[in-house]
């Protein structure tokens, strides 16, 4: 069906797409240790949350309370939310003391710490604006993860997945939160996928790094950076491992059967996250290659692949150079949610292999060069 995708990784041949060299410009190693955060029991990753500088922001809304954690000492700060929302939010990014910005999906809020609403805008009056330049989907599901936050502009970040449509319209819009205007950034689906019709794979991880807006989608070793201001796109091809690179995108899935979904989940590379970090000028990249084998007869399939697959922690430099590629224990990390503080990457261990509910786990990784000079 996508023969092309499936089997297609030369680099890429437009004016706006070039390919990692994937080779090692200085010898680097990966250190890891142990970094468990005493929490008692409060902070859950499991519940919207972001991290802004070595700071934790949580968001309970079953127990209506905002936690700040701090990575470096694990100090707690809990604040009461005293909602006055029709319908409880379930995003949220704390800007500041008196300004808390959430989501209940139409709409935006800006509240207090203490959640009273002082302004809001409504995410679907103002589409209008753009509807000739991005695709014709509503963005109630296009928030990036956790609710993607620009302080420069002051804006929410949103993603218009290519369903149907074919042509080349733009996927990237923002929205202020002052006044609800729309602005649409020049940015498209990577080279790779002119022509084909996307639909569920293509929401992507995204990161703003020295360059602009960086991004991948699951289904393709491709990094893309958008530069926002001067609308230029470089598509990046980051090979990870051997064998399959592209994974088959899921178009009309509502048409697969289960059989046929679970069997794409276990034979497709996968491209799970892509950060960057501003403390050294890096980029981490998780994915994992397609398995080889299958779940014995009465195994969940989703299990069998989180305990069976190799996870590979790609990390690159700033000109999309791999420093090192590192496989990462089988069935050990929840690596969707990593992030990035001053002491390094924290990688959250799979809750399936926690012990005591007492503690955040997580494992903190250091990138180091193996000669005397430091990383900048």
């Amino acid at each position: 069906m996508k023969l092309r995708l499936i089997t297609c990784f030369i680099a890429l041949t437009s004016w706006s797409s070039c390919s990692s060299d994937n080779s090692a410009i200085e010898e680097y190693r990966l250190v890891r240790e142990t970094y468990n955060i005493p929490t008692s029991g409060k902070i859950s990753l499991s519940n919207p949350h972001h991290l802004s500088n070595d700071t934790l922001y949580s968001f309970d809304s079953y127990q209506k309370t905002l936690l700040k954690l701090s990575l470096l000492d694990s100090q707690i700060v809990e604040s009461q939310i005293e909602f006055d929302f029709e319908l409880e939010p379930y995003i949220f990014y704390y800007i500041q003391r008196d300004s808390v910005l959430f989501s209940t999906g139409n709409k935006l809020f800006l509240s207090d710490q203490n959640g009273k609403i002082y302004h809001q805008i409504g995410l679907f009056s103002g589409l209008n604006q753009i509807e000739k330049e991005v695709y014709q989907e509503y963005p109630f599901d296009g928030f990036a993860p956790h609710l993607f936050y620009n302080g420069n502009s002051k804006s929410v970040l949103l993603y218009f997945a290519k369903r149907s449509q074919i042509d080349r319209r733009k996927v990237w819009a923002e929205i202020s939160i002052s006044n609800g205007t729309w602005k649409v950034f020049d940015g498209y689906h990577p080279e790779e996928y002119d022509g084909d019709a996307l639909n569920y794979t293509t929401f992507p991880s995204v990161t703003w790094g020295p360059g602009g807006l960086y991004f991948q989608y699951s289904i393709a070793p491709i990094v893309t950076q958008l530069d926002t201001v001067s609308s230029r796109q470089k598509d990046f091809i980051i090979r990870s491992f051997d064998g399959i690179q592209f994974a088959e995108p899921q178009t009309y899935r509502e048409e697969w059967t289960s059989d046929y979904f679970e069997n794409w989940v276990l034979t497709s590379p996968n491209y799970l996250k892509l950060i960057y970090d501003p403390f050294r000028n890096l980029f981490y990249r998780f994915s994992h290659p397609a398995l080889d084998s299958y779940p014995p007869s009465g195994k969940d399939y989703y299990e069998y692949l989180v305990e069976n697959r190799d996870i590979h922690l790609t990390v690159l430099n700033e000109r999309m150079e791999v420093l090192l590629n590192e496989i990462l224990p089988k069935g050990k990390y929840d690596v969707a949610k990593s992030m990035v503080f001053s002491k390094g990457l924290l990688v959250p261990i799979e809750s399936s292999s926690l012990k005591d509910e007492e503690q955040l786990y997580v494992d903190l990784f250091k990138v180091a060069q193996k000669s005397s000079l430091e990383i900048r």
